[in-house]
């Protein structure tokens, strides 16, 4: 069954779309091979060939490889789908920041809207808010059936502190689509508990994983590197990230932190580095391509992932693939298909310690999960995941 997909996508892999970006871009290149589709997306946010306006091209994404011709339209946009988590410090500000968001969700929802009415298609597949509402105006206008992809909520990018008008889009969005994928049991979980879905309309589909052969590199230092990859945002824990490094370095003083990411806590995190008592074992880098954060892999003796929340997590499948140990947050996705990895409560520093010690202090028990942690994610590939999508895809129409 050839199904015409229309997807409406965040845009191609960038440090403004980070792990949303990278999955869509895999599942758009696997579900190419298989059916006709045309990709919606901004153009400022991606790596696209430069156009204009509506019409069919063939492009690539600079880091993966397309078989077959895309039909794509690109939109001028700035918005972008992580936008909000240290926004301001005030109500005031906050009210300004979040018309300004608002106004800029519209002018992308018009444009895509009217990409979409020159589209032929027979499904609509929208991944993540910023194209929620675009979605919901194509599908009342032509009546065609709704697929939802939620690589992120509102609740994971606020921790569940409080409810914003990009709570009640998801929200509007997934009780109006026949169909929504969730990229773990935890965000399923999620939608049915804080948002009130229906668990028969979730479908839970795994991310794949693109698999690498092991960077190799001479390490610059002699001591246990502890990594951290992501967004410097609240969600994800980075500040808590300090917190930890400074515990286990206590108790553990042969040891190194570094961070790679970029993101709103960037320069806060710059200068409580400087600060801490570890300033000298602390380095932040900045946002990395693929190619640096494999060197980092290459070098680093324990992974962790503080987040608060976290649906999926890609870079504990990449950490995995090579050969790091991992200690992640109890609220992470990819720790479902990592069973051996281990779980630390968010916002509990010592919990993270004392399993990144458990780690540095245990070669045997650091190897063991290694070879687990392998063993996972072999069978993991992204055209499983597009399969499972479009099995999805075909069963509302």
């Amino acid at each position: 069954m050839n199904t015409k997909l229309l997807i409406l996508g965040p845009g191609a892999p960038s440090r403004e779309t980070s792990g949303l970006g990278k999955a869509t871009a895999h599942l758009v290149t696997e579900l190419s091979k298989k059916n006709d589709l045309t990709l919606v997306e901004p153009r400022q946010l991606g790596e696209l060939a430069t156009h204009t306006n509506a019409q069919r091209n063939t492009t690539a994404f600079s880091d993966l490889s397309i078989l077959q011709e895309l039909a794509t339209v690109s939109i001028e946009a700035q918005l972008s789908a992580y936008h909000y988590q240290e926004i301001s410090h005030t109500k005031t500000m906050e009210k300004v920041e979040s018309k300004k968001l608002h106004n800029q969700l519209t002018a992308f929802t018009e444009e895509l809207v009217l990409a979409g009415k020159k589209i032929d298609f027979d499904l609509l597949y929208a991944h993540d808010w910023i194209t929620f509402k675009a979605a919901l105006e194509l599908k009342e206008k032509f009546g065609k059936p709704l697929l939802l992809h939620v690589h992120s909520l509102d609740y994971d990018r606020n921790f569940g502190k409080e409810k914003s008008w990009i709570f009640d889009l998801e929200k509007k969005a997934m009780e109006t689509a026949e169909a929504v994928i969730a990229i773990s049991a935890y965000s399923k979980k999620i939608m049915i508990e804080q948002y009130g879905i229906y668990a028969d309309k979730i479908h839970v589909i795994y991310h794949g994983h693109s698999h690498q052969k092991r960077t190799k590199i001479n390490n610059p230092f002699t001591e246990k590197v502890v990594l951290f990859v992501g967004r410097l945002s609240g969600q994800k824990g980075p500040m808590q990230f300090l917190k930890i490094a400074e515990k286990v370095y206590e108790k553990y003083p042969d040891s190194r932190f570094v961070m790679a990411g970029d993101g709103d806590l960037y320069k806060k995190l710059i200068v409580a580095g400087a600060g801490s008592e570890i300033a000298g074992r602390f380095h932040i880098t900045g946002h990395l391509d693929q190619t640096e954060l494999q060197k980092l892999y290459a070098i680093a003796n324990v992974y962790c992932m503080p987040s608060f929340s976290e649906p999926f997590g890609l870079t504990a499948l990449e950490a995995a693939e090579a050969k790091v140990p991992l200690v992640l947050s109890k609220n992470c996705g990819a720790a479902e298909l990592l069973t051996e990895a281990k779980l630390a409560t968010p916002g509990d520093s010592d919990d993270f310690a004392d399993a990144i010690l458990e780690i540095l202090e245990n070669p045997t028990i650091a190897e063991a999960q290694v070879k687990a942690n392998k063993k996972s994610i072999e069978k993991l590939n992204w055209g499983q995941s597009a399969d499972e999508v479009l099995a999805v895809a075909e069963s509302i129409l």
